[in-house]
């Protein structure tokens, strides 16, 4: 069995009409996102927040089209990824670990319960 720091992911797609995005990873998960839940999920300080303080998207209910398109993924050295949202925001990196733990496929989501 492979340990956490040794999976990585190997693709991904965008699915533009169900808004999801799908990675592959080197252990033959495929792992499901939601463009939304992966947005409100973005762990930068502005987004987040820092020092105790809310971040933006915490104060929010609704976020616009724009704030939850993903139009690509960049990778970050050997541990992560940077969503690339067409509001412009890029400064978010999801650590592969974090993105395991986000996983909405239904195998992960049975796990959750």
């Amino acid at each position: 069995m492979q340990e956490a720091r040794d999976v990585f992911p190997t693709s991904f797609l965008l699915d533009d009409q169900q808004r999801r995005l799908i990675l592959s990873w080197s252990d033959g998960h495929e792992g499901i996102y939601s463009w939304e839940r992966l947005r409100r999920a973005c762990p930068c300080a502005i987004c987040a927040g820092e020092g105790g303080a809310p971040g933006r998207l915490q104060r929010r209910q609704h976020l616009t089209t724009e704030e939850t398109t993903l139009v690509n993924l960049e990778p970050v050295g050997r541990y992560g990824l940077t969503p690339i949202w067409e509001d412009g925001h890029r400064t978010g990196i999801f650590t592969f670990e974090k993105l395991r733990q986000l996983c909405e496929c239904p195998q992960c989501r049975a796990s959750d319960k």
